[in-house]
């Protein structure tokens, strides 16, 4: 009886012990993974701001402008290639300015 017991509590200690053993490995492995989850996000982070940053340069005015001069050959329009219409035709109205005219650009065969 005494050895059954014994035995008992020897096995109930190294279940308990070996509970204890594998949460404290279950922490450390987290732990591991939280560091490498964060430097992930650190790396993710910086490579969100440097794209931000490219398109920031890509989307300006003057890159665009002088991209379409150089590479496309466009150029503004002339004088005579720029055409005004009213933005309301039906209620055109030659002494009132208070809106002024939408201005559009069309092709002519120079």
């Amino acid at each position: 009886m005494k050895w059954v017991l014994w035995t008992v509590l020897v096995a109930s200690v190294s279940g308990m012990l070996l509970f204890y053993v594998w949460g404290k490995v279950d922490v450390v492995r987290v732990g591991y993974e939280l560091d490498a989850l964060l430097k992930k996000k650190a790396a993710l982070t910086q490579e969100h701001e440097r794209l931000q940053a490219r398109l920031s340069q890509l989307t300006a005015p003057e890159r665009i402008a002088s991209e379409a001069g150089e590479t496309l050959g466009m150029k503004p329009p002339g004088a005579r290639q720029v055409v005004l219409v009213p933005s309301h035709p039906e209620d055109e109205n030659p002494g009132d300015e208070s809106e002024p005219p939408l201005r559009l650009a069309r092709q002519t065969g120079e």
